[in-house]
């Protein structure tokens, strides 16, 4: 199998359990919180990848990216000592998420 699929997978298996995690979280759920760094680790870890290997022209866009997994880390510390501002955190990635997706419309 090519590289390049199996980031893909491992990249579409960790967001679907970030936002499995997070809506466990909404329903106070005691598994969130493993769900929610077992699905950030392949998300910042190809967001990384992405931002070291890329092109070249998508450099300042995988740095967008990079940065936003970093505030969804955040977040996931903050989910971690039961702070409240959590859903900041989440909200400013998916901000930054949505920024690089329709920067063409903004």
């Amino acid at each position: 199998m090519n590289i390049y699929k199996s980031l893909s997978y491992a990249y579409y298996l960790g967001m679907i359990c970030l936002i499995l995690g997070i809506f466990l979280k909404l329903n106070n759920s005691e598994i969130a919180f493993p769900l929610l760094i077992l699905g950030y680790v392949p998300f910042l870890g190809i967001r990384l990848f992405n931002f070291l290997k890329g092109k070249q022209s998508n450099k300042r866009l995988n740095g967008i990216l990079t940065v936003s997994a970093l505030f969804l880390g955040v977040g996931i510390l903050a989910i971690l000592f039961n702070r409240s501002y959590w859903i900041i955190a989440i909200v400013i990635t998916a901000v930054l998420d949505f920024y690089v997706s329709f920067r063409k419309y903004v």
